[in-house]
C-alpha cells in the first residue's frame, strides 16, 4: 500500500460544456447529450477546426451572484472585488473550488488553514488574455491591463483559490498537458498521505485558448477538421468509432476535495469515494505519440502499489480522445494490464460528449465517473456508428448501462508522453 492514511473524496464542483451543476452534468452524460458546437468566442475563419465546447460566453457574474446566499456577505463582497480583475480561467476555476468546498461542507468546518493544500492542474491557462495584452502593448503600451504582471501568471489561480478559501498549505500548478488534472490529484493525495495536509483542494483549470492555439493543434493532425461536421457538430467527437478523426477542443474546469479519512469522519463529512492512489510515468519521448506499452506498465504499477487485484477493477473512465492512434493504444494498454479480465470491464468515453477539456480533463471526467458511481449507471459512449474492429472491449456504445462501480480506473495521457492514472474505490468503512 502507498501509505496507511486513507484519502477520501468529499466535495466536487465543475463548469464544463455539459453543465455547471453536478446534477445537470450527470443528467446530460446519462442522456448522451453533446456539448459540442461551432466556436463563437473565437474567430476561427482561418482555422480548419471550427468546433468545440465553447464556454467563452459563460456568465461568471451571474454564477457569482448565485453564490450570494450560501456564502457570507463578507466573502461574497471580497469575491465581487476580486472578480473585477480576474481572468476568465481564474474566475471559472475559483467558482468550481467554491462549489466543491460548499459541497464538502467545509465553510462551516473547523480547519487548520496551514493544513489545506491547493494543487491546480495545468499551464498556459490565460493564453487569450495574454494575447490581448500583447496586442495592446504593440498598439499603446500604457494601456495594457495594470495587473497584467499578476493576472497572466498561472500560479495566480492557486493563489486566488487559497485566498478565497483561507488555505495556507502548499499551493502550486502542475503542468503535464492533458494529464495535468491527474498530476494535481497525485500531488493532493501525496500531501495528505505524507501527513502534511488534512485537505487538498484539487483543481483543473480552464485552458482559455486562442485561435492560434486551436490552429497549432490542428497543424498536428490531432483535431477534427472535416467540414461535414459543421452542420452537426454534436457528432464530431467519435472515440472508438471507425471513422474517428481527432479530438474536439473544449473549455472546462473542475475541483475535487480530498480529505484524510479520520479528519473527514471527525467532522461528519459525506464521502463520495476513496482515492486509492495515483501514479505517473513517461514515454521518454517529447512527441505526442502515445505508447501502449508504457501506459500498460503504468496501470500495472498503480495496481501493484495500491494493493489492488486486477479483477477488482470493473470500470475504466477512458482518456479516449478520438484520435486514430490514441484510442487503440489505450485499448491495448488496458488489455496488457488486465489480461483476460479486460473483457469483463466496462469502459466509456466522456470526451464523446464533452470534447477534450484539455488540462482539466482528468478532474472534470473523474467528477463524471464519481457521479456514475453514486447513481449506479454508466453513461454511453456516443457517436459510435461503426465500432472499430480493433476495439473489442465493452465501451458502452449502445446507451446507458446499469452498473454498480466497485473500483474505477481513470486514465490520462498527455502530449510529451506524460501518463498519469488514478484508482478510485466505492467507499466502505
Amino acid at each position: 500500500m502507498m501509505d496507511n492514511k486513507r484519502v477520501v473524496i468529499t466535495g466536487m464542483g465543475t463548469i464544463n460544456p455539459l453543465g455547471d451543476t453536478l446534477e445537470g452534468y450527470y443528467h446530460n452524460l446519462i442522456a448522451g447529450n453533446s456539448g459540442i458546437k461551432k466556436w463563437e468566442s473565437l474567430d476561427l475563419t482561418e482555422v480548419e477546426c471550427k468546433l468545440g465546447g465553447d464556454l467563452g460566453a459563460y456568465d461568471t457574474k451571474t454564477a457569482l451572484d448565485n453564490l450570494r446566499k450560501p456564502l457570507s456577505e463578507k466573502l461574497h463582497k471580497k469575491l465581487r472585488k476580486l472578480f473585477r480583475t480576474m481572468t476568465f480561467s481564474n474566475k471559472a476555476t475559483t467558482l468550481t473550488a467554491i462549489h466543491a468546498f460548499l459541497d464538502a461542507g467545509l465553510f462551516e468546518a473547523e480547519t487548520d488553514s496551514f493544513r489545506i493544500s491547493v494543487p491546480v492542474g495545468g499551464h498556459n491557462f490565460n493564453s487569450k488574455y495574454i494575447l490581448k495584452n500583447n496586442h495592446q502593448f504593440e498598439e499603446e503600451p500604457a494601456y495594457i491591463d495594470p495587473l497584467f504582471g499578476v493576472e497572466a501568471l498561472d500560479p495566480n489561480i492557486p493563489a486566488t483559490i487559497s485566498e478565497v478559501l483561507k488555505a495556507q498549505g502548499p499551493a502550486m500548478t502542475l503542468g503535464g498537458a492533458c494529464a495535468s488534472g491527474n498530476l494535481a490529484l497525485r500531488e493532493g493525495f501525496r500531501d495528505i498521505s505524507s501527513g502534511e495536509s488534512d485537505i487538498a483542494v484539487t483543481s483543473g483549470a480552464i485552458f482559455d485558448m486562442t485561435a492560434a492555439d486551436v490552429h497549432a493543434m490542428a497543424f498536428l493532425n490531432t483535431l477534427v477538421t472535416d467540414p461535414k461536421y459543421l452542420d452537426r457538430p454534436e457528432t464530431a467527437s467519435r472515440p472508438f468509432d471507425i471513422n474517428r478523426s481527432g479530438f474536439v477542443p473544449s473549455h472546462g474546469a473542475g475541483t475535487i476535495i480530498l480529505e484524510e479519512l479520520k479528519f473527514a469522519r471527525k467532522r461528519g463529512a459525506r464521502i463520495y469515494a476513496e482515492l486509492l492512489g495515483v501514479a505517473a510515468n513517461s514515454n521518454s519521448d517529447h512527441l505526442p505519440a502515445p505508447s501502449d506499452e508504457t501506459q500498460g506498465l503504468l496501470i500495472k504499477k498503480l495496481l501493484r502499489i495500491t494493493g489492488t487485484r486486477p479483477e477488482e477493477v470493473d470500470y475504466v473512465n477512458c482518456h479516449a480522445t478520438a484520435t486514430t492512434i490514441g484510442d487503440i493504444k489505450e485499448i491495448n494498454a488496458i488489455k496488457m494490464a488486465f489480461g483476460k479480465h479486460a473483457y469483463n470491464i466496462k469502459l466509456n468515453a466522456p470526451k464523446s460528449m464533452l470534447g477534450h477539456v484539455c488540462w482539466s480533463a482528468p478532474i472534470v471526467e473523474t467528477i463524471g465517473g464519481l457521479l456514475q458511481m453514486q447513481y449506479g449507471k454508466l453513461h454511453p459512449s456516443i457517436n459510435i456508428d461503426e465500432l472499430d474492429p480493433q476495439v473489442d472491449l465493452d465501451v458502452c456504445k449502445d446507451g446507458p448501462v446499469d452498473h454498480q462501480i466497485n473500483i474505477m480506473l481513470k486514465n490520462s495521457f498527455g502530449f510529451g508522453g506524460i501518463n498519469c492514472c488514478s484508482l478510485i474505490k466505492r467507499f466502505r468503512e
